[in-house]
């Protein structure tokens, strides 16, 4: 969501395609598409887009003159993320609202997960977006590059096998030369490994209305709190904004099963970990592992709530079980592509209730064409059988919440940015100390004991009594 324009025609898209095209060369992935393999042995590949048109991927929606209303606002949004992107064509698409009827433009960018995950979906999104208004150079020439031959793609499975064999034997080569340094980290990993299975990956999830089969459309609730809000919640505790965060949604969600007549049971959120290292950054692709936070439906206050979120994300911050997730996914990947998706679908199912995802945000204000994006809303992907994901991310003093759900499956979690903000409230009350008891003398207030002392005292401090 863009700041008020004081242009009655709010953003140029013609600005905006040439700007996407000066700073292509940053992201190449943004002019390539997947290429199947033959017959599905193999991966696909990427490969450049020899038909490539920034028109394609950049487009207007709505007339810059006439501005819509919010409600039109939500149902073009809505649309757009109910229609899949075009595989034939790079996965990534922005669509350009001109102009809202408060005056503010908004700008909804898809990226596949196929191409980046939360984190490195900025890298495309930094493609529209400045810091300052400093001149954009001149787009450097490209031209595509041919794509491979059939026979090229028919050995792609057969060269894809000779390279894991080769890193296989290399990593055999070193265990020989280093057999207990080899043995030492054999082990560790073998234990990362299992408290990732026992704790995240085999561990089943209640049955919960948030699983289930999820119908075509879609729909973003979108919801900002304050982080100042969130700070005074937080401050002269160990727990972190996101434990916040992760408390604030549990509370919503026992209140609306609350609400429906079910039990207030725990639920497993999927939450999704960063794994990049330091020279990856800026980096396209997954590079994510994964671990799980048992959401406390079943605790009865906010505090408590509060507090068993934290004590499991600082025992999974202490913990490497994101490392042993990997290493059971990446021993997945090995597996023949053919195999690998039913593989996947077959122990997928049941395992979690719903995704939560912390994407991290820009710690300084941008802006599209001299004008400030006030607000980001992250859309996390919902997996199979699950119509809930909720994706939180920090800007400009406010932690934004991105509530994507199955409108048809899940019509009430439109309920639950006001069911949030009604669960920090009552967090930031639960953190208020309470006023001490005034000291009454017992001369005015009767004698020490009866029942006039206990009455004056309780009625000054405004806690009941009678006269």
């Amino acid at each position: 969501m863009l700041a008020p324009s004081d242009e009655s025609a709010g953003p140029s898209l013609q600005a905006l395609r040439e700007r996407i095209s000066a700073r292509l060369g940053w992201v190449p992935r943004c002019r390539q598409r997947l290429l199947p393999s033959p017959l599905g042995l193999g991966e696909p590949r990427w490969v450049d887009d020899v038909h490539f048109d920034i028109a394609h991927h950049v487009v207007q929606l709505g007339d810059a003159h006439e501005p819509i209303s919010s409600a039109s606002f939500a149902a073009i949004r809505d649309t757009l993320l109910s229609t899949p992107l075009d595989r034939t064509r790079p996965l990534w698409q922005i669509a350009l609202i001109p102009r809202l009827s408060d005056g503010r433009a908004a700008v909804i960018g898809r990226v596949h997960h196929a191409m980046a995950d939360g984190a490195a979906a900025f890298q495309v999104a930094m493609l529209m977006l400045d810091v300052d208004d400093a001149p954009e150079t001149a787009p450097a020439p490209w031209q595509a590059a041919a794509p491979p031959s059939s026979l090229q793609r028919a050995l792609d499975p057969f060269v894809h096998g000779a390279e894991v064999t080769s890193r296989a034997a290399r990593d055999v080569a070193r265990a020989c030369e280093h057999p207990r340094t080899a043995a030492r980290d054999a082990l560790r990993e073998l234990g990362h490994m299992a408290q990732a299975l026992t704790e995240d990956l085999l561990p089943s999830a209640p049955q919960s209305p948030l699983n289930g089969p999820l119908g075509p459309r879609r729909t973003l609730v979108q919801h900002r709190v304050s982080l100042k809000q969130l700070g005074a919640i937080t401050r002269g505790t160990s727990s972190t904004r996101n434990d916040a965060g992760l408390a604030a949604v549990a509370g919503a969600l026992r209140t609306l099963a609350l609400e429906q007549g079910l039990p207030a049971e725990p639920l497993k959120a999927l939450v999704p970990v960063n794994v990049r290292r330091a020279h990856e950054y800026g980096v396209l692709g997954n590079r994510v592992s994964m671990t799980s936070v048992w959401l406390p439906l079943q605790v009865t206050t906010p505090g408590a709530r509060l507090e068993h979120v934290h004590e499991q994300t600082a025992r999974f911050k202490r913990s490497a079980r994101s490392e042993g997730t990997q290493a059971v996914m990446s021993g997945l990947s090995l597996l023949p592509s053919p195999l690998r998706a039913p593989v996947l679908r077959a122990v997928a199912p049941g395992r979690f209730n719903l995704t939560i995802s912390s994407v991290p945000g820009p710690r300084s204000a941008l802006f599209i064409q001299g004008l400030q994006l006030e607000e980001i809303y992250p859309v996390i992907p919902m997996a199979e059988e699950q119509m809930l994901s909720i994706g939180m991310l920090a800007y400009n003093d406010h932690l934004h919440f991105g509530l994507y759900s199955g409108p048809d499956a899940l019509p009430q979690a439109t309920r639950l940015a006001e069911l949030i903000d009604d669960e920090l409230r009552a967090l930031l009350r639960a953190r208020r100390p309470r006023p001490p008891l005034p000291v009454v003398a017992p001369a005015t207030a009767g004698p020490v004991g009866t029942y006039a002392n206990r009455s004056a005292v309780l009625t000054a401090a405004g806690r009941g009594g009678h006269p």
